[in-house]
């Protein structure tokens, strides 16, 4: 365990950590001054407030897990400022941001928190007290910071900012533009586990088509949680080679047409991109011979062809999504050795096209929202040698209702991957206190199995070493990571 050097240093961590989460407290502070007390003409402060719109909130978000260890998980304290300024009536500025700190850490041991004695059971002991004690805060950043030129019947946006094609509720079939944050898996909210890119966007209005061109000279992937977090997953692995950032040739670059046909909104779509998760290239050993093995991931190029719709249909809302998508790697069997050498066939990858399809329905029935949804992979020439089911399916719903007289909504968000054989389940009551004012709560519920990858030990011990066959799996791995969340949001 850490020693008395090490607490000493997590005190001075927490105390740099402490000053950064005031810097946005103190600036907003300095703004409310300026405008207010210092002795500014007014002409010219209302010349220059104008244009300007601010808004945002201030958030607790408090969880509690409730399976053993149990343990309080966060109490993450939130500030999110919104600014908007009208230029002229061609040009407009935005920019969003946010900073959190979260009180867990000075409260609770961090293997507590974490709960990885009991996550890495299987481990050796030794093992367990070496992982890294990486935490999800203090966080500062600009989500959002971009032009908005109106030019007659063109839109130019330009700047950090989010793009969406998708049109089914929570589910990423065509919308792939921007990487997710899985910092806390995938129990943010639907904008707030998307990265921002650094893009250039125009739209053109034509007399019956729109058409939308996307350029991102930036590059980012998909982030992990933290290292040794309790949401630990899809960790990067050492040596991972990255494509040159802000470099012409590995920009992303997209195209898409939109129109209304039938009743129907349709639109077309092509995203030259990147992989968001590297390609883990292997030389590993197929046959009985001990030898370490040599890893090579990389990121790699992949092209999306994209088609939507949503058409009303008696009142309902029928949507869906298709993509058909080229090169991209899936993994093959470590015991897959056709070519009689000795190691795993074509580095442990097998490049194939694949089809993603998703169809949701929105209606409302007992006065209560429904959003039902099947998506499904489809693996095209498929080998049975990769680890991925040929046919991958999932069911997600989504469910609302509005309690007026407890001035209140319930929610309820349940995804299925029904060849995973596990389920993520988020009953949310919201309730208004009054117009600015919110507290929710609710419950993150896993069910699953864990991954079963390579081998692993029996009762923490090293020499006890046995092989499994190999399983990946995703809500399974956080079946012990059930936990209640309480919220409270001040919005201005």
């Amino acid at each position: 365990m850490a020693s008395g050097g090490g607490g000493l240093q997590r005190r001075q961590d927490r105390t740099g950590a402490c000053l950064l989460w005031h810097i946005p407290t103190l600036l907003i502070w300095f703004f409310v001054v300026w405008c207010q007390v210092l002795p500014v003409q007014a002409s010219v402060r209302d010349w220059w407030l104008e244009g300007l719109e601010l808004s945002g909130y201030f958030k607790n978000e408090t969880a509690y897990r409730f399976r053993e260890p149990r343990s309080f998980t966060k109490m993450r304290n939130i500030i999110s400022l919104d600014a908007s300024y009208v230029l002229s009536d061609k040009a407009g500025f935005f920019t969003s941001g946010w900073a959190y700190y979260d009180l867990v850490y000075d409260l609770f041991d961090y293997d507590v928190i974490t709960a990885r004695a009991e996550r890495d059971i299987d481990q050796p002991l030794n093992f367990v007290e070496g992982l890294p004690e990486e935490k999800d805060s203090p966080v500062a950043e600009i989500r959002e910071l971009y032009l908005d030129l109106f030019l007659g019947n063109m839109d130019v946006r330009i700047g950090k900012q989010f793009v969406i094609w998708g049109v089914l509720t929570g589910v990423r079939v065509v919308d792939e533009i921007n990487p997710m944050d899985f910092r806390e898996l995938i129990l943010l909210d639907l904008l707030d586990y998307r990265i921002p890119l650094w893009t250039l966007k125009i739209d053109y209005y034509g007399t019956e088509n729109t058409y939308q061109f996307i350029w991102i000279p930036e590059l980012k992937f998909h982030k992990p949680a933290p290292r040794g977090s309790e949401w630990e997953l899809l960790q990067e692995v050492p040596g991972t080679r990255y494509p040159d950032d802000w470099n012409l040739k590995n920009s992303e670059v997209g195209f898409r047409v939109s129109r209304t046909l039938w009743d129907t909104e349709m639109s077309l779509s092509y995203f030259y991109t990147w992989d968001d998760f590297p390609v883990i290239f292997r030389r590993v050993r197929a046959d009985t011979v001990v030898e370490d093995p040599a890893f090579f991931p990389r990121y790699t190029r992949i092209h999306m062809y994209g088609f939507t719709f949503q058409r009303s249909i008696w009142g309902q809302i029928l949507k869906g999504e298709l993509a058909f998508v080229k090169d991209k790697y899936f993994g093959i069997d470590n015991a897959t050795d056709r070519d009689g050498d000795g190691y795993v066939d074509n580095r442990g990858e097998l490049r194939k096209d694949h089809i993603r399809w998703g169809l949701g329905l929105d209606f409302n029935l007992w006065r209560t929202d429904f959003s039902p949804g099947l998506v499904q992979w489809i693996i095209l020439d498929y080998d049975p040698a990769i680890i991925q089911d040929e046919y991958d399916t999932s069911f997600n719903l989504f469910v609302r209702r509005e309690l007026p007289q407890h001035g209140a909504v319930f929610e309820l968000l349940a995804i299925w991957p029904i060849n995973l054989k596990e389920l993520y389940a988020k009953p949310k009551v919201i309730f208004n206190v009054t117009e600015h004012f919110q507290v929710a709560a609710g419950l993150d519920l896993f069910w699953g199995d864990k991954s079963q990858v390579g081998v692993f030990v029996q009762g923490g011990q090293p020499t006890e070493i046995v092989e499994v066959e190999q399983q990946f799996q995703f809500f399974g791995n956080f079946d012990q990571n059930d936990r209640v969340f309480l919220e409270f949001k001040y919005s201005f």
